[in-house]
């Protein structure tokens, strides 16, 4: 069944709102958002209004891939259930470990903050092994 253009563009604009508020809880910018999905602010807030046609699936597809979302659930909000462009990817690990690793690997963050990162992870990891240890 397929889903008219003004209810897709609706649901559309209520799923990129909810991924723009999930990226920003996790303290993304809209600078941050363009460079991890490749879409310019401008566009992604056109989508969440609701303003325009249907996105280009390329650009959905980027912008779900960017913001570590299913693509299946960007395709799901457009009414679009049988999408085979694309495997689905495996699933992938934590949203915040994979910020921390993108930190470690950032040239830009001192080393002294990634040192800082290592050390707490280090330490957590130690206490919880110690925690799971005791009898």
């Amino acid at each position: 069944m397929t889903v008219p253009p003004a209810v897709a563009r609706a649901r559309f604009a209520r799923f990129i709102a909810r991924a723009l508020r999930d990226a920003r809880e996790r303290g993304m910018t809209d600078t941050q958002i363009k460079a991890a999905t490749g879409i310019s602010p401008s566009t992604f807030h056109k989508w969440q209004s609701g303003e325009g046609g249907l996105p280009k699936w390329e650009k959905v597809a980027a912008f779900c891939t960017g913001l570590e979302i299913p693509v299946s659930a960007g395709a799901a909000a457009l009414g679009i259930s049988d999408r085979a462009r694309e495997p689905e990817p495996e699933p992938t690990e934590d949203p915040d470990l994979r910020r921390l690793g993108r930190i470690l690997r950032d040239p830009n963050v001192p080393e002294s903050e990634k040192q800082a990162i290592r050390h707490t992870i280090r330490m957590l990891a130690r206490a919880t092994r110690a925690d799971t240890e005791q009898p």
